[in-house]
């Protein structure tokens, strides 16, 4: 036993025998007792065996926040409980359990560290502070050698716990980051091969991508070359026959020969763009520049502009003066420079005027193109020069083009050694800048010419340039053009029975596009023509046509912004709208769809092409407009049904009530009527009966119908013995049989029991056979019914008229028929109603050909109900 202890013990056992009694006057040397225990530097705390405290030393009270007088004769576990702010305590549960085995085995019990929270300033009131703890537990006996106190000591180890704590969350952070180095010196050296790894793919993806890149260089180039032939023989000839070599033309036929001649020209002017842009790729390899006179050179080429901008009201300004040298440039790619400007331009410059500008810097020269036109927008300029870049949405006279003309004038310029710039303001127009430098030693020697060729491309390519500028509405175009051409009686039909011509709105902003579809349209109908979307949106708003055609790209409002404002216009919602494009291929034809067109045509298409498409929309609109019409007339029984599917259920169960009745008065006047009756009258009487069972059948299945196709088809099952079912079924079949002198065989092989709805199978059943019997007329039918382990198989057989192979799965499709109703008559519904009901039972139908002719359906059952019933149909 430790030292302290054993004097604490001595002690309080001198204490405790002195206790009750009066002593002696003590000694003046006596030490007192008391006042020493109380004083000890250790924390102690004295409590009886039934754990009340009667004496305490003050480094306990100061550990533990206390005042003697406030603790003393108390439980020690009503002056420290636990702290009900921690849900983990487990302080007074520990302490007790300790205390305990002191009591119970009389001997000292060291605890280990706890985590005893101590009340703050000794007020439970005033919340606890966290505290650690050694504690000790002492039993002290007394002379009769029983328990008489026990001494629980304490050491405050709450600062070593934290210092601890502290070191493990160092240490454990310590290791963390090496193990977390450890790891980033792993991930990095495997980055570091996967970056090599993905280098050496980017190279040898670089390789084959320049690969790539110079094959279809090569591939536009060829087929630049290729084209250029053909379009040299269409453009030849229709020069020669343009210029009378071969007689006077018919004022229609060169009006004709002239579109061709035009659109020829656009083309070689596109080949020749495609051309030059695939040289550039391969490298400019046939450039010469020689001395020119820069100033002439531009005026002269922005000039021929003049006319079709006073056309269409615009002014040209053409400001050049002479310059102090000639400048060395490449004339042919100079031209072209001058030409896609002022082209682009007027292209996009609706009022106002272009003015071009050539002026000389110091050693540059410079040349300016200021149009009063669109503008581009800010965020579009980082991208004008790329090649097949188009500014969306900008007002301007047409939309087409290729994309190309912008990177070409900058290719150009970077061949002279100059470079092209652009600064604008949407709204307040544009101005290209081409700067270049004076003299030749930027250039490569090899390329230099002292004088230039004769240049005859010069006038083709500037011509070419100018033509397709006139077709941009030239002069002031009308606002609609219509053609009315009077049908003559020589047109058949429709002098006989003249029907309304439909009224088409065509819009277009190619000029000759306009020409030739009114032209080919104008026969038949009468043709509305406007030079772009916005126009077209005014003229079908205020007056409908009857179709409209529209163009793709268009200025102001394009084909796709037309068909979107035209279907969002209620009473243009149904109009049906045709879309060309010159854009091939699914993906296109699928997104003009996509949109809303009722139709989309890829250029170039045909005459008749277009007639048929025109004329097969104009069929299906008048037959919506015929359909729609219907529905305003049945709208008005709508407010007398809650919906289709409930009408049809309430109506095949009101039906049903007057036609058991009608069938019930049939056979009553029949019996009155007695065997005498005349044979006719009740062969009459049967015929009718027939023909209520058959109505009775049609309005079962309407209401089949109603709750297959809103998935209440419910069914209620009970152990039904299929073979007397069949029998049932096929006893009123055989009526019909004789009838139609066919031959019924029924066999069925003993009892088949199973969780069937009796209703639902002998619908199937009934459908299955009155189909045989209908395209077998005359010839023998077997129905044969077979338990096979844990199904049941049903099978039809007929010799009929059969079932085309490609017919055998629409058949079971709702309104759908092999043969044609005008023979066999039918909704096309008993087949669909079928498989519906079987599929429901967890079951399946098939069809193939019988030998010899005919059809056979087979029908597989299961004999056991499925735990999980078929989505779509419930089970009662």
């Amino acid at each position: 036993m430790p030292l302290a202890i054993r004097e604490a013990g001595d002690y309080f056992h001198a204490l405790l025998r002195l206790r009750g009694r009066a002593m002696p006057p003590s000694p003046p040397d006596t030490p007192d007792f008391r006042s020493l225990f109380e004083a000890s530097p250790n924390p102690y705390l004295v409590l009886t065996p039934e754990l009340h405290i009667v004496a305490v030393t003050d480094a306990y009270l100061r550990a533990t926040q206390t005042q003697r007088e406030a603790i003393l004769g108390r439980h020690i576990f009503d002056v420290f409980p636990d702290n009900p702010e921690d849900l983990t305590a487990s302080g007074v549960s520990n302490l007790r359990a300790s205390l305990e085995r002191v009591v119970k085995t009389g001997a000292p019990d060291a605890m280990a560290v706890q985590k005893y929270d101590i009340p703050r300033s000794g007020k439970v009131s005033d919340g606890f502070d966290v505290r650690y703890w050694s504690p000790l537990n002492s039993p002290v006996f007394g002379a009769d050698g029983k328990l008489s106190h026990i001494i629980h000591r304490v050491e405050d180890v709450t600062d070593f716990i934290h210092l601890k704590n502290q070191d493990a969350e160092h240490n454990r952070q310590h290791l963390a980051l090496q193990a977390r180095a450890g790891e980033m010196e792993e991930e990095i050296f495997r980055r570091a091969q996967q970056i090599q790894e993905a280098n050496q793919q980017l190279r040898t993806a670089n390789e084959q991508l320049g690969e790539l890149d110079r094959l279809k260089s090569e591939f536009f180039a060829n087929v630049s070359h290729e084209f250029r032939t053909p379009l040299t023989l269409m453009l030849g000839p229709t020069e020669d026959l343009l210029a009378g070599r071969s007689g006077a033309l018919p004022e229609e036929a060169r009006k004709e020969l002239e579109r061709v001649h035009r659109n020829a020209g656009r083309l070689l002017k596109l080949v020749n763009a495609l051309l030059d842009l695939s040289r550039l790729e391969a490298g400019p390899k046939e450039e010469r520049f020689v001395p020119s006179d820069l100033a002439a050179l531009t005026a002269d080429a922005a000039s021929s502009f003049r006319s079709a901008m006073e056309r269409t009201g615009l002014q040209l300004t053409v400001d050049c003066p002479p310059l102090s040298e000639p400048v060395y440039v490449a004339p042919d790619l100079w031209e072209q420079i001058v030409l896609n400007l002022v082209s682009n331009a007027f292209k996009f410059t609706l009022q106002g005027g272009v003015t071009l500008r050539l002026r000389e810097h110091g050693r540059r020269v410079v040349l300016e193109v200021e149009d009063t036109g669109a503008g581009i927008p800010a965020q579009e300029l980082p991208r004008l020069f790329e090649r097949f870049h188009r500014v969306p949405g900008t007002a301007s006279r047409t939309h087409e083009g290729t994309g190309i003309g912008l990177a070409l004038v900058q290719e150009f310029a970077r061949l002279h050694g100059g470079t092209v710039s652009v600064r604008s303001t949407e709204g307040q127009g544009a101005t290209f800048t081409v700067e270049l430098p004076l003299g030749h030693a930027h250039l490569p020697p090899e390329r230099i010419r002292t004088t230039a060729r004769p240049r005859s491309a010069a006038r083709e390519a500037t011509s070419a340039y100018v033509q397709e500028a006139l077709l941009w509405n030239v002069s002031k175009p009308q606002e609609h053009t219509q053609s009315n051409r009077i049908p003559t009686p020589s047109q058949g039909i429709r002098a006989v029975e003249p029907m309304p011509r439909a009224r088409i709105l065509l819009a277009d902003d190619n000029r000759d596009m306009r020409d030739y579809i009114q032209r080919v349209l104008s026969t038949d109908y009468d043709v509305d023509t406007v030079t772009d979307g916005q126009k077209a949106l005014e003229f079908a708003l205020a007056r409908p046509p009857d179709l409209v055609l529209s163009d793709v790209m268009m200025p102001r409002l394009d084909g796709v912004g037309l068909l979107r404002a035209l279907r969002a216009a209620p009473h243009t919602r149904e109009l049906p709208i045709l879309l060309l494009s010159a854009k091939a291929g699914e993906q296109a034809t699928v997104q003009g769809l996509s949109s809303g067109a009722d139709d989309y045509l890829v250029k170039p298409f045909s005459a008749g092409e277009l007639l048929a498409r025109i004329a097969s929309n104009l069929r299906l609109a008048r037959m919506r407009r015929e359909m729609a019409d219907e529905r305003a007339r049945a709208e008005g029984l709508a407010e007398a049904l809650r919906a289709r599917d409930d009408f049809l259920s309430v109506a095949a169960h009101e039906l049903r009530t007057p036609l058991a009745a009608f069938q019930l008065n049939l056979e009553l006047v029949e019996r009155s009527l007695g065997r005498d009756a005349p044979t006719k009258a009740l062969e009459r009487l049967k015929q009718a009966r027939a023909f209520i069972r058959r109505l009775a059948l049609l309005v079962d299945v309407l209401m089949d119908v109603s709750q297959i196709t809103s998935g209440r088809l419910k069914l209620t099952r009970s152990d039904v013995d299929l073979a007397d079912l069949l029998v049932e079924v096929t006893r009123f079949a055989e009526e019909e049989a004789r009838r139609e002198g066919t031959l019924l065989t029924v066999s069925v092989n003993g009892p088949v029991m199973g969780p069937f709805d009796p209703s639902r199978i002998a619908q199937v059943l009934h459908n299955l056979v009155a189909n045989a019997l209908k395209f077998g007329r005359g010839k023998p039918v077997e129905v044969t019914l077979r338990p096979d382990g844990e199904v049941v198989r049903l099978s039809v057989v007929d010799h009929g008229i059969g079932i085309k192979p490609e017919d055998r799965e629409r058949i079971f499709e709702r309104f759908e028929r092999a043969v044609s109703t005008h023979h066999y008559g039918g909704l096309g519904l008993g087949l669909w109603v079928s498989r519906q009901v079987v599929e429901a039972h967890q079951g399946r139908i098939d069809v193939e050909d019988t030998p010899g002719g005919g059809t056979t359906f087979h029908v597989t059952l299961p004999l056991k109900e499925a735990q999980a019933p078929l989505t779509g149909a419930s089970t009662g």
